[in-house]
C-alpha cells in the first residue's frame, strides 16, 4: 500500500497485472467480467474489476464500466470483496457479476471450468423461475 493525500490508503497498482476473464449469462445477455489481481504469500488481491456488454459503448456498456471503475477503486483501498458483494444486489448486473465472482474466485483465477451449465441469471427480483 501507498500513502497518497490526506493519508488515505490505497493499493500500490503495478504496470502490469495478472487478469483473468468470466462471462455470465445475464437477462439473456452475454457479460464479460475482467479482473486484474495480484497473487503473493497473503492470497489473491483482486486490484480491479471491469465489466463490459456488447454493444460497446451502447447506455448499459457505458454505465457497467463506471461501475466496474466504482468497484475498482474500492478494492484498491482496501475494501473486501466479500463484503462488496454482500452490499450489492443481485437485482443488477454489477451486483450479479461482483457475487459470482465472490463465490467463485479460485475458480476463475485457476481457469477451472464448470461441468455443469451455468443457468441464465436474472436481475429481476419478482422472476418465479430461473432459466436453465
Amino acid at each position: 500500500m501507498t500513502l497518497q493525500d490526506d493519508k488515505i490508503m490505497r493499493h500500490e497498482i503495478p504496470n502490469r497485472m495478472m487478469s483473468t476473464t468470466f462471462t455470465l449469462p445475464i437477462d439473456n445477455r452475454k457479460v464479460i467480467g475482467i479482473v486484474n489481481y495480484n497473487a503473493g504469500a497473503e492470497g489473491i488481491t483482486p486490484l480491479a474489476f471491469w465489466v463490459k456488454i456488447k454493444p460497446t459503448d451502447s447506455y448499459i456498456d457505458r454505465e457497467l464500466r463506471a461501475s466496474g471503475k466504482l468497484i475498482s477503486r474500492c478494492l484498491q483501498h482496501g475494501e473486501d470483496l466479500k463484503e462488496l458483494a454482500e452490499t450489492l444486489s443481485q437485482d443488477n448486473i454489477i451486483g450479479q457479476m461482483v457475487n459470482y465472482f465472490n463465490k467463485n474466485v479460485e475458480e476463475i483465477i485457476m481457469g477451472i471450468k464448470s461441468d455443469k451449465k451455468q443457468r441464465m441469471l436474472s436481475t429481476d427480483p419478482y422472476a418465479s423461475q430461473m432459466k436453465e
